[in-house]
């Protein structure tokens, strides 16, 4: 059986994976043995490379978790008493601490890499004097893993006042940050049919403490078309769960653009009492949270949602602005029966009747139609109408 070289090129891409490794995955997907593949020299170097990085990353990982649980790391226990994390879930995403100056440049040489090694990992940067310098000094460490369980990259918390607050693994030749998702290792176990998507380290940390086993987060960029795709190969359900400011609200509209283009079947989770899922769990613990996630908005649900914020329904002016606005995203939904039950439920929440909301519809899709009439008040009237219970 052959491959053809763009699926290669589009797995190795999508994947951020070298070609042999692409060529396995394709054989192991298809179900046949591949032969011992060749490679050229400079090929070879750079997977021998990838290798010894990875490497380093374990070790590194190790080294931070250790590190955890000396006594020169008082302000990290600190912080994850503060934050009730437990000590199973400190092993079982093996969150560490960072030492000071050069203390993991100097655990990784005793381990036997050489420099080259070492500063591929961008754990360790040179300083302008050209001396090693660590990366990451006095932090809460998060290894990142592949779906292979492989540490690929580190997050950082600061434990004070240090900004940023958070500081992330650059790419590398093991890691893209916009084609990796933190704990997707774990979650892709998980027997729910659906993922959560959250922003940060903690809230999937958090909601995994506490048993909700199918949460993952982005890692510090919007939602990329790489990481939607990777999703897709476990899930094609998700949930969104950024936080609830203007900017996790930003977040989560990019994400579902994505998200829908891909197919998924889309929900968004609208915590109240809480800024992000972490502080929700914490504060309300898992049952109130899981009886949110069963009421989990629709996407349409969530933009019809959204018009509203920066306009006043007891004015015509905006009301009709809505009206407006609403059809012109129930215009993209293409099943009629959901387009239906859409209608109705805007009708009731928002009081506008469904004469007028069919009405708007029609006029938009004669416009988009350049005159030819798709739907008019008359079809509306034979149409049978939902019953309400």
């Amino acid at each position: 059986m052959e491959f053809g070289g763009d699926a290669i090129g589009f797995l190795k891409k999508i994947e951020n994976i070298e070609f042999k490794e692409a060529i396995e995955i394709l054989a192991e997907r298809a179900g046949i043995t591949l032969p011992k593949i060749e490679l050229g020299e400079e090929e070879q170097k750079k997977v021998i490379l990838k290798e010894k990085v990875l490497e380093v990353n374990k070790v590194a990982a190790e080294y931070f978790h250790n590190n955890l649980y000396t006594s020169n790391a008082k302000q990290a226990q600190e912080y994850v008493k503060k934050r009730k994390l437990d000590n199973n879930t400190l092993k079982k995403f093996q969150i560490g601490y960072s030492g000071n100056f050069d203390d993991l440049y100097k655990e990784l040489k005793r381990s036997g890499f050489n420099d080259e090694e070492i500063y591929e990992s961008r754990l360790v940067i040179k300083s302008s004097s050209g001396m090693p310098n660590d990366a990451f000094k006095k932090r809460l460490m998060f290894p990142i893993k592949d779906v292979k369980d492989r540490v690929i990259a580190f997050g950082g918390r600061a434990l004070d006042d240090a900004k940023p607050k958070y500081v992330n693994s650059p790419d590398t030749i093991c890691y893209n940050k916009g084609r990796n998702l933190y704990a997707l290792n774990i979650a892709k176990k998980t027997e729910k049919d659906f993922l959560i998507m959250v922003e940060g380290y903690m809230d999937a940390v958090s909601l995994h403490q506490r048993g909700i086993d199918n949460a993952v987060a982005s890692l510090g960029t919007a939602l990329t078309e790489a990481q939607g795709r990777l999703l897709k190969r476990y899930k094609s359900k998700i949930i969104i769960g950024y936080d609830s400011d203007a900017a996790g609200q930003g977040a989560t509209m990019r994400g579902l653009e994505i998200l829908q283009n891909l197919g998924y079947d889309i929900r968004i989770l609208q915590l109240e009492g809480a800024k992000d899922p972490d502080e929700f769990v914490v504060k309300y613990g898992s049952g109130k949270f899981e009886l949110y996630l069963k009421n989990a908005i629709s996407l349409v649900e969530f933009k019809v949602k959204n018009l509203k914020q920066n306009l006043d329904l007891s004015q015509a002016n905006d009301k009709i602005k809505f009206l407006n606005e609403a059809c012109k995203i129930l215009l993209k939904t293409q099943n009629k029966f959901e387009k239906e039950v859409y209608i109705e439920k805007i009708s009731d929440t928002y009081k506008i009747s469904k004469e007028a909301i069919y009405g708007e519809i029609n006029k938009l899709e004669y416009a988009n139609s350049k005159g030819e009439k798709v739907l008019d008040r008359q079809s509306y009237a034979n149409k049978p109408q939902i019953k309400r219970h």
